[in-house]
């Protein structure tokens, strides 16, 4: 034990006085978190704007619907009436104007003999700002001055209005708020699991190709060690550096993500320190998983460069199955919980969204996560028990 110990504070040793290797380690935690919240904040601000803003839009043929203009100028917007040669279309892509109302020159006649009319709404909504909303707002009123003047014109003619709506539809979203919430921080575990693997990276370089690029790994197999205390002392010293990096990453989450506005939107998302515990006691197998396999890896390469290429491929494997599970809508089973990272993936979601966990699914994923680890770290004993690990 106490030769476990002595390779564990002497790799953590070398890796704290390598700055650069110890920034690389432990940046995303600090940052990405950082620039992930600051991210989604600004793009709500943007798509949501301040709610007493008035709707802003131009109108081109503001005199052929003079009724629906006074309806929408009463509604707390401010209208652009504009009289121009070009189209719609070349001003909205030149950037002069966001939102434009079309309205046709036979509007007024259509209007008077009580046939349909059509009016176009041009804008761009490629990009980031109020642009949707103003838009969505606009479509809004509009809808609602043609379901009045629909039912004004009924009652003119006798009819009563309700005889055209003869069901009505309601709507009960049964999704929690948590679980809105948390669509909008969607890449939350992904960044996790990314955490965990990059928080290894550097002392798993350093410690199989870093060694042999320098000479050092064959006098360090040549001392009384068994390869067993060697390689779990080395995968040990990775693990706390996935470990520190993900308990960054999740104090910089619990301060940060309640400054995201989920309130404006009439969202609610409060997490618990009880859930962020929760949060890194099931990520413990995958930082155990992510040192084996890091390992194993480096082990194939001999120089410092060659380790950064394939152990930098390997940050991106246990992410697909994340991005793959997102994009065909994965539910939570026991089906999934063998699969490392997207097990911890789909556990982490259920602690936010429920505040609890699936007690049975978390044993599967704890067990077999570890089990995979385990497998790896005899995988690693066994490579670096043959004389060409050396070479």
């Amino acid at each position: 034990m106490s030769q476990f110990t002595a390779i564990v504070k002497k790799e953590c040793k070398d890796n704290l006085r390598d700055r650069r290797a110890l920034f690389s380690s432990l940046s995303p935690a600090i940052f990405a978190p950082i620039f992930l919240v600051g991210l989604i904040t600004f793009m709500l601000e943007q798509i949501q704007g301040d709610s007493e803003d008035p709707t802003e839009f131009s109108v081109i043929g503001s005199s052929y619907a003079p009724g629906l203009i006074d309806f929408l100028a009463s509604q707390n917007t401010a209208i652009k009436k504009i009289d121009s040669t070009s189209s719609a279309k070349e001003l909205v892509r030149s950037g002069n104007e966001k939102v434009i109302l079309v309205i046709k020159e036979n509007y007024s006649h259509r209007f008077r003999s009580g046939q349909q009319n059509t009016v176009k709404i041009v804008y761009e909504g490629g990009t980031i700002s109020d642009t949707l909303k103003h838009v969505s707002i606009l479509r809004g009123l509009i809808n609602q001055y043609s379901s009045r003047t629909g039912l004004l014109r009924l009652q003119l003619r006798g009819v009563d209005p309700a005889i055209i709506s003869p069901i009505r539809v309601t709507d009960l979203d049964v999704a929690s708020p948590a679980a809105k919430a948390l669509s909008i921080i969607m890449y939350l575990p992904y960044l996790i699991i990314v955490t965990i693997f990059i928080g290894g990276l550097p002392l798993a370089i350093d410690t199989t190709a870093g060694e042999k690029e320098r000479g050092t790994l064959e006098p360090l197999l040549a001392q009384p060690i068994s390869r067993s205390t060697l390689l779990y002392a080395k995968m040990a010293a990775i693990s706390l550096f996935s470990g520190l990096s993900l308990l960054l990453l999740i104090i910089l989450l619990y301060f940060l993500i309640p400054l995201i506005p989920f309130a404006e939107l009439g969202l609610d998302l409060e997490i618990h320190p009880f859930q962020y515990l929760l949060m890194f006691i099931i990520c413990i197998p995958i930082i155990l998983f992510s040192s084996a396999l890091l390992t194993v890896v480096g082990s194939f390469t001999k120089t410092f460069k060659e380790a950064q290429t394939y152990l930098s491929f390997m940050i991106v494997l246990p992410t697909l199955p994340i991005i793959i599970a997102q994009l065909l809508n994965a539910e939570t089973s026991l089906l999934i919980m063998p699969v490392p990272s997207l097990a911890q993936s789909t556990l982490i979601t259920d602690i936010i969204e429920q505040g609890r966990l699936d007690w049975m699914q978390t044993a599967v994923s704890i067990v077999t996560t570890t089990l995979y680890a385990w497998l790896l770290a005899r995988l690693a004993i066994f490579l670096y028990s043959r004389e060409q690990i050396v070479n």
